[in-house]
């Protein structure tokens, strides 16, 4: 007897996103304040902002109630009279099969936003006592948020029996038990919270910025304030809790010929195999940035000014990316697994003295694989990671398959 039972779940709590952002680029970045006339008062600010925001946010709750049996014991003859009295079982196997995949973001970011366009900003030939201001700003800033939450809660009951079979207080004839094989095969797998992030990929860079204050009249004061930032903010967040509850036993044994009189009296038990294989993989964040958002700085000119004038510039550019991983994992394996072939009683019988009573019990076996990985970061290296049990982490990270599941779904 043969019970099978099998549990795929793969949950499409999944997001891939694979978008290009084209930069954003202003219809004009140059500033000019030329040509005004003395005693003028002039001001020009500029603001020009670039922000990309992507959110990728799954939740799944996942929970597996499992009750599986297979039995061709339990079988009695007794109190028979004249003859043999034989039982004899078949195998009993039941198989356990519970698969669990969810909660994948995968996201590539071609462009972080950035505007190419450099800005050039010119103060230039305005008369005396003129007063010139400009502050121009061009910030760039790129959001990349992914988050998983998984619960999972797996609870296996599994049994196989061939034994608990009696024979007794039978009368003339041989009284005889044998029993099949009983095998349990229980296999749980646990896939969860895998974040891959590859932003950027090409040099985004634009042509110098350009500021040039000269040719002002006497007594002028001219003032040019730039500050180009550019930012990549990429926060990855797993949290999983698994939790699995797993009872196996396989037993041919337990088995009763007692109080027979006359012929062979025996109990031969078969083999009982207990086989429980538990994996949880949970909780992997990898990100490449490779956003190219380098502004190639600035040029500046200050000269030509007239007697007594008063110049000044101020330039920043700044570059920044702020990578955040955090995983939180709390994994519970409760397992009990069991292969019995004794606990046989062959007693109070008579029968020829040629004949003693015999009990020949089978191969008892119970093995228990428990394979625990999880809470791996990747950041920016470009190269795969092997972890403990050969799992490969890297920008190309497939979590048990969802990834392909997740492209046929999009």
């Amino acid at each position: 007897m043969t019970f099978k039972s099998r549990l795929t779940t793969a949950i499409a709590t999944g997001a891939v996103l694979v978008s290009a952002l084209a930069p954003i680029a202003s219809a004009d970045n140059t500033v000019n304040v030329t040509g005004n006339g003395a005693l003028s008062n002039n001001a020009v600010s500029v603001s020009t902002n670039t922000t990309s925001v992507v959110n990728q946010t799954n939740n799944a709750n996942i929970s597996n109630n499992v009750n599986s049996n297979a039995s061709t014991g339990g079988n009695t003859s007794n109190f028979n009279t004249g003859g043999s009295s034989t039982i004899q079982t078949g195998n009993a196997t039941t198989n356990v099969s519970i698969n669990n995949a969810a909660n994948l973001n995968a996201a590539t970011v071609s462009n972080c936003g950035c505007s190419s366009d450099p800005v050039n900003v010119s103060v230039g030939g305005n008369g005396a006592y003129s007063s010139n201001g400009v502050s121009a700003n061009n910030t760039s800033t790129a959001f990349l948020n992914q988050n998983n939450n998984a619960n999972y809660n797996n609870n296996v009951t599994s049994n196989a029996t061939t034994g608990k079979n009696d024979s007794s207080f039978n009368t003339g004839g041989g009284s005889v038990v044998v029993t099949g094989n009983a095998s349990t095969n229980t296999s749980v797998t646990n896939a969860a919270n895998a974040n891959v992030a590859n932003v950027g990929g090409n040099d985004g860079s634009s042509d110098p910025s350009d500021i040039d204050v000269s040719g002002n009249g006497a007594f002028s004061t001219s003032g040019v304030a730039l500050n180009q930032d550019s930012a990549v903010v990429v926060n990855q967040a797993n949290d999983a809790s698994i939790r699995n509850n797993v009872n196996a036993n396989a037993s041919s044994g337990d088995n009763s010929a007692k109080f027979n009189t006359g012929g062979f009296v025996g109990i031969e038990s078969g083999n009982a195999t207990d086989n429980v294989g538990v994996t949880n993989d949970a909780n992997f964040n990898v990100a490449n940035l490779d956003c190219g958002c380098a502004l190639m700085g600035t040029d500046i000119s200050v000269g030509t000014n007239g007697a007594e004038s008063n110049n000044a510039v101020s330039a920043a550019n700044n570059s920044s990316e702020y990578p955040s991983q955090v995983n939180d994992q709390a994994l519970f394996n409760g397992i009990k697994g069991g292969a019995a072939t004794g606990s046989n009683d062959l007693g109070y019988s008579t029968g020829s003295v040629s004949n003693d009573p015999v009990v020949v019990s089978g191969d008892g076996t119970s093995t228990t694989d428990v394979n625990n990985v999880g809470n791996g970061n990747v950041y920016n290296n470009g190269n795969d990671v092997t972890l403990p049990g050969g799992l490969t982490l890297g920008t190309t990270f497939n979590l048990n398959g969802v990834l392909s599941i997740l492209n046929g779904l999009i």
